[in-house]
Parts: C-alpha cells; structure tokens; sequence
C-alpha cells in the first residue's frame, strides 16, 4: 500500500523538468540518440562539479572522463527503469570513477574543505545544494530516508564551515537537522517559532546557523568555478552525441528487468580508464 502511494505521490508531484526526462528516457531506450543528449545536459554540471569537488587535475582530463561516463550510461540504459534509476546508476558511477591521483589543496579554502567531505556526503550536498535537486531525488537516488539526508548535508556544511561534527553535543546536532528540515520546507510559523525557542537553550547552534547562511553566495563561486563555458559545454555535448552513435547498447536479461521494475538492483558497475 506503501509504495502505491510513493507512486501515485510520484506521478502527481512531479515537476516539468521530472516529467520531460521521464519522456527523454523513455525514448532514449527505445534508441533515440538526441533524447539521450538532452536528459545528459540536466545531468552535466552536476558530474562536472563532483568531479572538481575531489581532486585537482585538467579541465580536458575532467572533461573525457565526464564523456566517457555518459557513453557508458547510454550503453547500459536498458537497465533503468525509471528517471532515479538513472539517476542511481549516475552517482555509482561518478564514485566509482572519481579521480584518484592529485592534490585536495586549492587557492580556495573552500574548495580544499569541499574535497575532504566523505563521497557521498559531497555528492548529496552537490545535487542539493548546488544543482538544487529537490530533497526527495537526492534521497530516492541515495536510498535514505529524508531525516537521514539532512544529517549528511548538516554535517557537510558544518565540515564546510570549519566545525567538525564529532565535537558537537547529541542535542546540538539534533538541533542542526532540525534547522535543515526547515530549510528545505515552505514557511511553518507554527514550527519556526517552537525551533526558535529551542534555539535559546543553544546559542552555538545560532552562530553555526548564521554561518550556513554566509556560506550560501561562496557556494555560487566555487559551483561557477566548474561550469564549462558555452563553446566548451557544446563540444563535450558533441562528443557525448558522437560516441554513442556506435556503442551499442547492453540488453538486460528478463530476469533482471523484472528485479528492477520491482527494485533497482540488477546493473553493472561502470568503470572507465
């Protein structure tokens, strides 16, 4: 009954942008190259910034990597079934194949903080912060639930504020998620007012709200740091589109499409040089 209503709630909510690439799936699937292409550009900057978020290394190098991701995806796309399918098979890729080899240090302090954050923490904070990804993808894609999201992406932006999240009291980082949570829902003065009087018996809880609000507009640089210029989006693009005019693509055994209509498990790992 559940999962009938997660679906109905799916189908009902669904913003045009969730709508239109549940259509490019659909008919990238069936073949359609230039579908594939347009549900790729949604998805480019995140992987571009993930990448620059863990090492240092050249832009061309990012930059065939993030192809080469792409084309993989395409070969292997008979196997998702829906948009977060994709979306899943995405994030285990750009783990997978984040780079290994070069410095975290940065001229940017912010930058450096932002490579140290553990891998999945760094990716949520991305899809949500940068990308703004609504929480639910983020969550659906990453297999948690909502509250335990908000803990990663508290700890990420106390990490990213200098503040370690281990020298903080139970109840101070309780707190903090709670303040997440209002974040990311429409106004509640009912709530806000009960979290403002909790608030009083924290005063450092305030001051490390009032840094996750300071750090919002260096978010904007350091995601702007990564963006690819028109010239250059157009040829990676290009590039993506050419090479999947020749990969073929993998089709799943029956068995697996149906463990996957049920629940995204059946997919092979995408590794590439």
């Amino acid at each position: 009954m559940s999962s009938l209503r997660s679906t109905l709630f799916r189908l009902t909510h669904a913003t045009p942008e969730r709508k239109a690439s549940r259509a490019q799936l659909k008919l990238a699937k069936a073949g359609d190259t230039e579908a594939y292409l347009a549900l790729v550009s949604y998805y480019l900057d995140l992987s571009l910034v993930y990448f620059g978020g863990c090492l240092r290394e050249p832009v061309t190098t990012r930059f065939a990597r993030v192809e080469q991701v792409f084309t993989a995806l395409w070969q292997h796309l008979p196997y998702a079934e829906r948009v977060s399918d994709f979306e899943y098979m995405l994030a285990s890729a750009l783990f997978e194949n984040a780079p290994d080899q070069g410095s975290i240090r940065s001229s940017e302090a912010l930058v450096t903080k932002l490579r140290l954050l553990a891998p999945k923490n760094r990716f949520a904070f991305i899809a949500y912060e940068f990308e703004n990804w609504p929480l639910r993808w983020v969550a659906l894609l990453m297999r948690t639930r909502p509250r335990a999201l908000h803990r990663r992406l508290s700890q990420a932006r106390c990490e990213l504020c200098g503040i370690r999240w281990q020298t903080l009291a139970t109840e101070e980082r309780e707190c903090l998620e709670a303040i997440s949570i209002a974040m990311d829902q429409s106004p509640n003065l009912r709530a806000n007012k009960a979290l403002c009087d909790r608030l009083a018996s924290f005063p450092r809880v305030s001051e490390i709200k009032a840094l996750w609000l300071e750090l919002r507009p260096e978010l904007v640089e350091v995601r702007h740091r990564y963006l690819p210029k028109s010239d250059e989006r157009e040829l990676l693009l290009g590039n993506i589109f050419k090479a999947i005019q020749t990969a073929p693509m993998t089709q799943p055994p029956l068995m697996a499409r149906v463990v996957n209509t049920l629940h995204f498990a059946r997919y092979a790992k995408i590794k590439v040089s």
